[in-house]
């Protein structure tokens, strides 16, 4: 387009967004007719052109009764081949036709239902689709934010529904979720007198383990709460603050206090005592220290008449009557003692009593690494992975803290006892608290694994020989094979899989760690994937691939991939043909053969994380480009309409709701960013590690520079360097 074309367009009235949407349009041979129009929008001439470049029957939205969000769930209905014609409605919100038509890609029709708001469309699909029934919950007129917990519950099988009513708020029914999802008693804060930071407070204080009878008050606001739950978690007097006198500002102050040790007569922590006081007789004087928790006996004048009884009186007339130590005294009365003064009494301050624990009924800890045997190869036979239980086995109880010694001061006043710390309450899956808030018992046949605070007991299935008649395995849990697995047997296993005999040319899959015993000979038939790490005796000719390390004995002409380090442990750990990758490092004895046969080592930055890097800029700068145009877009309503008209009208909050929208995409896409420049900056660090020998026929690849063996060599590390690799001799 020239600029006189372009020039015409401008005096014709068009924006230079539309313009650029003209341009844009006749550069691909569009026939720009459809949308060559100035009362469309640039974004709906946008979606227009999208729509015509992808070849879609655009004349079923593209007119001006349709803004361009509804003109975009339009087009990609279209672009996905939806029937869009359920909801290209203009009297259909926008965000409705986005759940109908997320709905329709999963195979879901819900026409039916939209008059509901889009939010609860939105719940609704969710629900459907993992199977589980919201629609008496939408009958009671619950919204969007109580369905969406509402609808949690549902699908891990926790029963929320004696507890809520449609009167308590989204925020409400989400504290009453994580209650039952850490099996608290929750009753003791549903109902309407409590509001939903009151409930966290109260829940919290149950998770912790404290005496939440001190603040179940529904007259405390939550700031009130939380200084009496964080003052119990302190294991201090919370009775001497608790007061609902006292705003939560000063419950504060006087937490601190009591944390800090200050009491005093007054019950006044904020009270600061004077000088050391002293009290003088005819030749001695006796002086207390400011926080009345020590007395000194000093000698100022000649010893005569100073006996036992005299002493005695007088501590007694200044009302010293706890922690006298009677050998200072006796020292005292010997000429040793001179006029130094002595600790004749002392208080003791209140000490914590043993802080609370868990006693376990069940290995916490289990042996995880394989025996080496004496050619350093490495034996799976006897490793353990799984420390199994039964439905109803108890797990765990739960100790709490005692309470400690209390204190007192010289003058007898005691203070209050000292509660050891208390310990979270377990959380994780797989079981439930008794009623005494302090048994765990297992409520499925599994495996248990105690990961910090966190207890998990999974589901295990346990197969014997796996062959290919048995068809496909697939089990929400851990998998244990006691035997071989043959040809052509698929396993997918969304936990760990345990292979105790020997493998074929089978698919092996598992969301979290493979094992296999007897290693794998699958003649480059199937795969193994694992989440995270794979070990096993030996590969030979295997397609292998993990999200974290693999360690095995030997490896031959396989094909193995991780994000992490991989490890051919022992000394026979060696490496012949195939290709390895690895995100970190390559750790081998021997690599290759006599006979040169082509070994490939590469390491540092994935195919799979550049991809991804390219793909996520590339969203960003599409993203920063729709922010553009919907920042022209308000720019130019607002040049149409005054401010005050603003509110009444619905494309301002459509372009704001956007807006937000698009950012919030924008952060996602940016963290997930600098989460792929860490890996990036990491795999500048990668080197491959060779011990032994490294044969004619070797190729190592460090972030793209290689390096070829072209004869015999003994001990290498090859890694990045700003001047190419760095071949070191180990």
């Amino acid at each position: 387009m020239t600029r006189q074309e372009q020039q015409a367009y401008y005096d014709r009235g068009f924006t230079k967004d539309q313009v650029e949407e003209i341009k844009l349009g006749l550069e691909e041979g569009l026939d720009i007719e459809p949308y060559e129009d100035k009362d469309f929008f640039a974004l709906q001439m946008r979606e227009i052109r999208l729509g015509m470049m992808s070849e879609l029957p655009v004349e079923i939205y593209a007119r001006k009764d349709f803004d361009w969000f509804q003109m975009e769930e339009i087009r990609l209905g279209l672009e996905a081949k939806l029937n869009v014609r359920l909801y290209a409605y203009p009297k259909v919100p926008f965000d409705t036709m986005r759940q109908l038509r997320l709905a329709l890609a999963d195979g879901i029709n819900l026409a039916k239902y939209v008059s509901l708001p889009a939010g609860v469309l939105k719940e609704l699909r969710k629900a459907i689709k993992s199977g589980v029934d919201l629609a008496p919950y939408i009958e009671d007129h619950y919204d969007e934010e109580q369905l969406e917990q509402i609808r949690i519950c549902l699908e891990n099988r926790i029963n929320i529904k004696p507890y809520i009513t449609p009167e308590l708020r989204g925020s409400s029914i989400r504290q009453i979720r994580l209650g039952l999802e850490k099996g608290l008693n929750v009753r003791q804060y549903t109902g309407l007198h409590y509001e939903w930071r009151q409930m966290r407070e109260i829940r919290k204080g149950m998770e912790h383990q404290v005496n939440i009878s001190m603040y179940l008050n529904p007259l405390y606001d939550w700031q009130q709460m939380r200084e009496i739950r964080l003052g119990l978690e302190d294991g201090l007097d919370v009775s001497r603050y608790s007061s609902l006198m006292y705003p939560a500002t000063d419950m504060s102050v006087k937490r601190a206090y009591l944390a800090a040790g200050i009491i005093d007569d007054a019950n006044d922590p904020l009270r600061e005592f004077g000088e050391t006081k002293a009290i003088a007789y005819n030749n001695f004087e006796i002086k207390i220290t400011p926080d009345q928790m020590t007395a000194y006996f000093q000698l100022t004048g000649k010893r005569t008449g100073v006996t036992r009884s005299v002493i005695r009186n007088a501590l007694e007339e200044r009302g010293i009557v706890s922690g006298i130590n009677e050998d200072v005294i006796n020292y005292i009365l010997t000429d040793r003692a001179g006029n130094q003064p002595q600790v004749i009494a002392e208080g003791r301050k209140s000490e914590p009593g043993p802080d609370g624990y868990y006693e376990f009924f069940f290995r916490t800890e289990v042996n995880r690494e394989p025996k080496v045997l004496e050619d350093g190869s490495l034996d799976y036979k006897d490793i353990e992975w799984f420390e199994q239980v039964k439905r109803g086995q108890k797990l765990a109880v739960y100790h709490p803290a005692e309470t400690g010694p209390a204190g007192f001061n010289v003058f007898g006043q005691e203070f209050p006892s000292v509660k050891g710390k208390e310990l979270n309450i377990l959380t994780g899956k797989g079981f439930y608290i008794e009623q005494d808030q302090r048994t765990y018992i297992s409520n499925v046949d599994g495996i248990v694994e105690l990961k910090g605070n966190k207890m998990e007991v999974s589901n295990l299935l346990t197969l014997g020989e796996v062959t290919a008649y048995m068809g496909d395995t697939r089990f929400d849990g851990n998998v244990h094979v006691t035997g071989n697995v043959g040809n052509g047997c698929t396993i997918i296993a969304r936990e760990d899989l345990i292979v105790d005999g020997f493998v074929e040319g089978a698919v092996l899959e598992a969301g979290g760690n493979i094992i296999l015993r007897k290693g794998v000979n699958s003649q480059n038939k199937g795969h193994i994937k694992a989440g995270s790490n794979i070990e096993g005796s030996f590969f030979e000719s295997v397609n292998a691939k993990a999200g974290g390390n693999i360690k095995v004995s030997y490896c031959l002409k396989s094909n193995v991939e991780c994000e992490g380090v991989l490890e051919l442990a022992g000394r026979k750990g060696s490496l012949i043909g195939g290709s390895i990758f690895a995100g970190l490092a390559i750790k081998v004895n021997e690599v290759g053969n006599d006979s040169g046969v082509k070994t490939f080592l590469k390491v540092g930055v994935s195919n799979d994380i550049i991809k991804r890097q390219i793909i996520v800029n590339n969203q960003m700068k599409k993203i920063d480009k729709e922010l553009e145009t919907l920042d022209t877009a308000y720019r130019e309503l607002e040049a149409l309409y005054p401010v005050e008209a603003h509110a009444e009208i619905e494309m301002f909050g459509k372009i704001d709701s956007a807006r937000i929208s698009k950012n919030e995409v924008k952060k996602l896409l940016e963290e997930e960013l600098v989460e792929i420049e860490k890996k990036v900056e990491e795999a500048k660090q990668a080197f491959v590690e060779m011990k032994g020998a490294v044969y004619e026929g070797v190729v190592v690849e460090v972030n793209g520079k290689r390096w070829v063996s072209t004869e015999r060599a003994v001990g290498i590390k090859v890694k990045d360097d700003e001047n190419g690799l760095k071949i070191d001799h180990i």
